[in-house]
């Protein structure tokens, strides 16, 4: 992959090269076109390894798709996709299945699910540059609860602005990751079925705030109880994890309402079991 300095707005093919920009970059990214067939990479006995390593890519694509649906309410809070930096968090889990063949190893996130602890959604401001306090917080996947709380924040001691904004809000998510694993049918859940991410989480936000000198602290709290006999079917009875994930969003006053600002705030993964 190459990039250049910006000389002519040029974005689509070029010759024997792609032009295009991605989310959380400035500057244009080049690739050359070229390589094999895909017919030939389906077919051809010398991409048999990478048919298997592609089979695999697909599984962690499906559990990093449900990873991306929980943290769907904290969407326009990240700066950048985090859809290839979760496939690559998710390498390392699928290569504890020891026993599976090449292209077949299941993901068991259960195994070790606070791997994905910390994952923030954007790289220019961190939830911790943002908000410098740890928060407490409760997680219990027996429950399906968690409740989270904010500190008290006061500008430029715990509570760092990222611009010149006058409303802030918290934002808290609770859902469950499924395990994946492999069939005759490919990466599914334990159902055996390739069933989409559902809406198998809950989010809770506090009031937007104004601010000020000195704000107190916020609890919120999420409860998917009601969704258990839905997990269960899908995921078995131990085959998932909750995730726990907050997020801090600034807004402007637009028309009498508070709107969200996109792409600007801090979110992250604050913890799972």
């Amino acid at each position: 992959m190459s990039r250049y300095k910006k000389m002519l707005e040029i974005i689509g093919d070029l010759s024997d090269f792609s032009v295009y920009k991605i989310r959380g970059s400035d500057e244009p990214v080049v690739r050359r076109k070229g390589g094999p067939s895909s017919r030939m990479v389906k077919t051809h006995d010398a991409f048999e390894n990478t048919r298997r390593y592609n089979m695999e890519f697909g599984g962690r694509a499906t559990i990093s798709s449900h990873v991306m649906n929980i943290l769907r309410p904290m969407k326009l809070l990240g700066d950048y996709n985090l859809a290839g930096p979760l496939n690559a968090m998710f390498k390392p889990i699928q290569g504890l299945d020891t026993v599976s063949d090449l292209g077949e190893r299941n993901i068991e996130l259960t195994k070790n699910p606070k791997l994905l602890e910390g994952i923030n959604l954007n790289r220019r401001t961190s939830f911790e540059s943002i908000i410098a306090n740890p928060l407490k917080y409760t997680l219990s996947k027996d429950a399906l609860e968690a409740s989270v709380t904010f500190p008290e924040l006061i500008p430029n001691v715990n509570f760092f602005l990222p611009g010149n904004f006058g409303w802030y809000k918290f934002i808290a998510v609770l859902g469950m990751v499924p395990d994946v694993f492999f069939n005759f049918r490919g990466y599914c859940l334990k159902s055996g079925y390739h069933t989409r991410p559902s809406n198998s989480f809950k989010m809770a936000h506090s009031d937007w705030f104004t601010i000020s000198q000195q704000s107190k602290a916020v609890t919120l709290t999420c409860n998917i109880m009601d969704m258990r006999q839905a997990i269960i079917k899908e995921a078995g009875e131990n085959n998932y994890s909750c995730l726990l994930g907050v997020g801090i969003a600034f807004g402007a006053m637009d028309r009498g309402e508070v709107e969200i600002i996109k792409y600007v705030g801090g979110g992250k993964i604050l913890a799972m079991v």
